[in-house]
């Protein structure tokens, strides 16, 4: 797979990891923020946010990302970066997420 392949998958495998507090997978919760692939090493790298920075659900989120993105083809590790540089806001939240969560 390519580079760009690679990053698509892992976007899409993110999906499967949900924020356990409303249901909602971590895509369109809007928490992640990057989704990048460094080939020479195989790792895919993900940075991330919680809607709060005392997140009780943060770590489970972690773990998840971790565990579901090193199933991804062309992945050896993962590293999961967590920032709080700019306030989470229910503005990231995916027009499917708002959706599904019954808002308009």
């Amino acid at each position: 797979m390519t580079e760009a392949e690679i990053i698509a998958a892992l976007s899409e495998a993110a999906r499967d990891v949900l924020d356990p507090e409303t249901g909602l997978n971590v895509v369109d919760m809007g928490l992640i923020l990057k989704v990048g692939y460094a080939a020479e090493d195989r790792r895919a790298e993900i940075l991330m946010t919680f809607t709060t920075p005392g997140c009780p659900s943060g770590d489970i989120m972690v773990f998840g990302l971790e565990q579901r993105l090193a199933m991804v083809e062309g992945v050896e590790s993962v590293a999961v970066e967590v920032t709080f540089d700019e306030p989470w806001s229910p503005d990231w939240i995916t027009p499917e997420g708002r959706a599904a969560l019954g808002w308009r």
